[in-house]
């Protein structure tokens, strides 16, 4: 059992933020939750400001909180999921090097970062892509470059696709599967780099109790799989049919560019470093 850390977590009343509170508890460490309202600390991200003494004893900050990206990408909207983020991040950035003996830092992050259409084989060591998620992610990374300058552990968690039937993507995709009008999105032929919410956690608690990681860290299952084999093995857990595929053209008519760089993205991305640490 590695020694009681106490953890600050942001976005805890997400999906994957309530997951990974219940296993720091269950693990024997500490973990405060930083919110608007509801937590143990408050902050006001616009206003630039976070409860004095909220670092006091903490070991470990994990930023997850972030404004929720499948939504139409008006401007204001799109400036939302960018400020949430980067904002959020440079907050506490500020407030940890202020600190006479800085926590380390996990910052949630995606696999978007290596754009929307880069294919297979992206690891930790591929560049950056092009898209407005690649460039949110190359932001809220940044935010985070002061800590890495000044030598304070830095973790940068790129998720894929998390799968849970709590929450996120997964039950939104099943509606379609259920009512029998699923089916591939446009080729079919696009990857997917798809996470078990328990392999969120599970890889979130590897960088808090493992003072070694630092840098970019690829959480998603070391295989991807194309978009029309996951539709199939969809289809089968739900013995429904897989027969109403969604043209690429009918994404960007209903979705706009959110569409085409979720539901269309072929990014094949590898956990290397999580596969070199196994």
């Amino acid at each position: 059992m590695n020694t009681s850390k106490t953890v600050l977590v942001s976005g805890g009343t997400g999906l994957v933020g309530r997951a990974l509170c219940r296993e720091l508890s269950r693990r024997g460490h500490s973990a405060r939750l930083l919110s608007r309202s509801r937590g143990d600390v408050s902050w006001d991200i616009a206003a630039g400001t976070l409860d004095s003494g909220a670092m006091d004893g903490v070991d470990v900050v994990v930023h997850l909180a972030g404004e929720p990206v499948v939504q139409r990408w008006m401007r204001a909207a799109k400036a939302r999921i960018l400020s949430s983020r980067v904002d959020s991040a440079r907050l506490l950035v500020d407030t940890i090097l202020q600190q006479t003996q800085c926590p380390d830092f996990i910052c949630a992050s995606g696999i978007n970062f290596y754009g929307y259409q880069c294919g297979s084989g992206v690891t930790e060591a591929s560049p950056l892509g092009d898209g407005f998620l690649a460039e949110v992610c190359r932001q809220w990374e940044g935010a985070a470059q002061p800590l890495v300058d000044a030598g304070v552990r830095t973790v940068f968690a790129r998720l894929g696709l998390v799968l849970s039937a709590k929450g996120g993507a997964l039950p939104r995709m099943l509606l379609p599967f259920r009512l029998g009008v699923g089916g591939r999105i446009g080729s079919g032929e696009q990857y997917m780099s798809w996470v078990s919410l328990q392999d969120v956690v599970g890889s979130l608690l590897m960088a808090i109790e493992d003072r070694s990681i630092e840098g970019p860290l690829n959480v998603v299952s070391p295989e991807p799989v194309h978009n029309v084999d996951f539709v199939k093995t969809l289809g089968e857990v739900l013995k429904r049919p897989t027969l109403c595929p969604l043209p690429e053209v009918a994404v960007k008519a209903f979705f706009g560019a959110m569409g085409m760089e979720t539901l269309c993205s072929d990014v094949g991305v590898v956990p290397q470093r999580l596969i070199d640490l196994d």
